[in-house]
């Protein structure tokens, strides 16, 4: 169904959960799965620091790419998808239960667009 998935991460607790979200989506499917990362000094803020303030943030992006990335990879390897899905507390239950069923079953992407 997904032959290529690409989240955005900002290194935010919500940030982690997309990841997660995208990387079951790709295991399921066998898609693969790219984490991205960008940012943008504006001309204004530009100043005789920028080189360093530059490289300060390519530092942050470096460490907020390999941590999506390790959340990732712990979806791929197995990690189930429903309990970090609870935990945030940012999802109903309904759809946590929906989740689990899914993942117990092999048949989460059929009953998440069912319950789309």
């Amino acid at each position: 169904m997904f032959e290529r998935i690409l989240v955005s991460v900002d290194g935010s607790p919500n940030s982690d959960r997309a990841v997660e979200a995208a990387a079951e989506v790709a295991r399921v499917h066998g898609s693969t799965l790219n984490i991205c990362h960008a940012f943008h000094i504006p001309e204004q803020y530009k100043t005789d620091l920028v080189d360093e303030l530059e490289e300060a943030l390519v530092g942050d992006a470096e460490k907020i790419l390999s941590h999506a990335a390790g959340v990732a990879e712990k979806v791929k390897t197995g990690s189930a998808l429903a309990a970090p899905l609870e935990t945030s507390g940012y999802f109903p239950p309904l759809l946590v239960q929906i989740v689990s069923v899914g993942e117990q079953t092999g048949r989460l992407d059929e009953l998440l667009l069912g319950a789309a």
